[in-house]
């Protein structure tokens, strides 16, 4: 990960983020980079009013200077760029169709 990109992160955290337990901002030093696995970075968070620790992942999609491989062609890359993002209604109506498909694979057993 870049030094650009991590700075770029830890004041988004700061701008974004509160304590869950006091409301209080986290000041630069609160934030503890842990580490990244695939597109996801590891922080914790220490409130420096009530020491309340959070552990945070944080998408890393879109990073800087850091090209990420994936398992798809780039024409399907492409494809799926262009279909943009997954709606909730979607996310429901695909829940709603697993929940059905269960059902009846269990009757007809």
């Amino acid at each position: 990960m870049s030094q650009k990109y991590l700075q770029e992160l830890i004041k988004n955290l700061q701008e974004f983020y509160k304590c869950p337990s006091c409301e209080t901002n986290y000041h630069f030093d609160d934030i503890r980079f842990l580490g990244e696995v695939d597109l996801y970075c590891f922080v914790q968070l220490s409130c420096h009013n009530c020491s309340l620790p959070v552990l945070a992942t944080v998408s890393a999609n879109g990073k800087t200077g850091d090209k990420r491989k994936s398992d798809l062609k780039q024409s399907e890359e492409a494809k799926f760029a262009a279909k943009g993002a997954i709606s909730a209604s979607e996310i429901a109506e695909f829940h709603r169709w697993v929940t059905k498909s269960k059902s009846f694979v269990k009757r007809s057993k």
